[in-house]
């Protein structure tokens, strides 16, 4: 089984012949000029992304819990600025409630994409 995204933020299951067996939406958010987009999502955890203001990407590796922290799993490289894995105790499982876990990241995130976009550019 592939798994795949659609333009519309869902994932589409495929069996080994590329016909569709199950398709999810997920919670998607945009705050701010920063969007989030879901990969994968398990209600409680799961793996997103985030497009800053200027269109770059970061990674996340959520979880819905206490306690809260924010964390660089992946470095920032050259392609994107980074991925954090990050827990606060907020659901996640519909469009209001990433507008608020998005919400709640944001400070964290605009600190690491300012900081990257200013080696990127010199």
């Amino acid at each position: 089984m592939l798994l795949g995204t659609t333009s519309r933020n869902a994932a589409v299951a495929v069996d080994r012949h590329y016909a569709p067996i199950v398709e999810a939406e997920y919670p998607s958010a945009r705050v701010d000029e920063f969007e989030m987009g879901m990969f994968v999502s398990y209600d409680d955890c799961g793996d997103a992304w985030v497009k800053a203001p200027d269109g770059s990407l970061a990674g996340l590796i959520w979880e819905t819990g206490e306690p809260a922290y924010f964390r660089a799993s992946i470095a920032p490289d050259e392609a994107r600025w980074g991925t954090y894995a990050v827990q606060l105790p907020l659901p996640l499982t519909s469009n209001d409630e990433a507008a608020a876990y998005l919400s709640a990241l944001l400070p964290d995130l605009r600190v690491r994409w300012h900081e990257w976009a200013r080696r990127q550019s010199g």
